[in-house]
C-alpha cells in the first residue's frame, strides 16, 4: 500500500469546505516499486562485492581474477546471471514506475474516502456515493483459506442499510472489500482509527463501528 494520505487539511472552493481525499494504496512486495528497490539493493550489494575483493587483492598485492572467479561464478553461476539480468529488468522496472506515477497509481489505489463517497478498489473497484452510505464497519469473516485453513478474515463493509434493517450475514449489507493492508507482504494494515476518522471528516453522520468476529 503505499502508505496513508490522510486528508487532514481543508481548503476552500466559493466558501465550501472541502476534504481532501484519504487515499490508501498499495505498498509491499506486491508493488513495482517496492520489487525495483530491492533489485536496486542486490545490484548494489554485488557491485560492493566485487569493489571489496578488487580492493583486498591490490592491498595484498595478489591476482584478483581467481577470487573474482570463484564470486561471480559460484553457486551455478547465480552471481553472474544476476549481474548480467539484473540491469534489464532495473530498466524495464524503472520504465513501469514511471508510467505508474503517470497514471497516478490507479491500480494500486485499495481506498480512498472524500466528499463524493467512498471508493473501494481492488480487483472490482466501486465507488458509493454518501446518500447510499448508512454506515461503515470492520468485520472478521469465518473463512476456509485457500489451503483449507479456517481464518478470521478482516474486512471494511460499506452498510447500504440502517442497523435495524440489518439482516444476520454480513454479505447482504453492502458492497466490501478486505480490509486494507491485510494481505501484503512487509505491507502496514490499515489503523482502524485511522479509517474513523477519515469518514467523520468527510461525513459526521456516518457512523463507523468495529465490529469483530461476525458468525454469518
Amino acid at each position: 500500500m503505499r502508505g496513508l494520505v490522510p486528508s487532514g487539511e481543508l481548503t476552500h472552493n466559493a466558501g465550501m469546505p472541502i476534504s481532501e481525499p484519504f487515499v490508501v494504496r498499495r505498498h509491499g512486495l506486491g508493488t513495482t516499486k517496492t520489487a525495483l528497490a530491492l533489485g536496486t539493493a542486490v545490484f548494489g550489494v554485488l557491485v560492493l562485492l566485487t569493489l571489496g575483493i578488487v580492493v583486498v587483492q591490490t592491498i595484498r598485492g595478489a591476482s584478483v581474477r581467481g577470487p573474482l572467479e570463484a564470486f561471480w561464478l559460484g553457486w551455478g553461476g547465480t552471481p553472474l546471471i544476476f549481474a548480467v539480468g539484473l540491469p534489464v529488468l532495473l530498466l524495464v522496472g524503472a520504465i513501469t514506475a514511471l508510467e505508474e506515477r503517470r497514471e497516478q497509481d490507479a491500480d494500486d489505489v485499495l481506498l480512498t474516502v472524500d466528499d463524493a463517497g467512498i471508493r473501494l478498489g481492488g480487483d472490482q473497484p466501486r465507488t458509493i456515493p454518501w446518500g447510499e452510505i448508512r454506515g461503515v464497519c470492520r468485520v472478521e469473516r469465518h473463512e476456509v483459506d485457500d489451503a483449507g485453513e479456517e481464518i478470521w478474515e478482516p474486512r471494511l463493509v460499506v452498510m447500504l442499510l440502517d442497523e435495524d434493517a440489518l439482516p444476520r450475514s454480513t454479505r447482504a449489507w453492502g458492497p466490501s472489500c478486505p480490509w486494507p493492508g491485510t494481505h501484503e507482504i512487509l505491507g502496514r494494515t490499515l489503523p482502524y482509527d485511522e479509517l474513523a476518522t477519515a469518514v467523520a471528516r468527510c461525513a459526521p453522520n456516518v457512523p463507523v463501528t468495529n465490529r469483530g468476529r461476525v458468525e454469518d
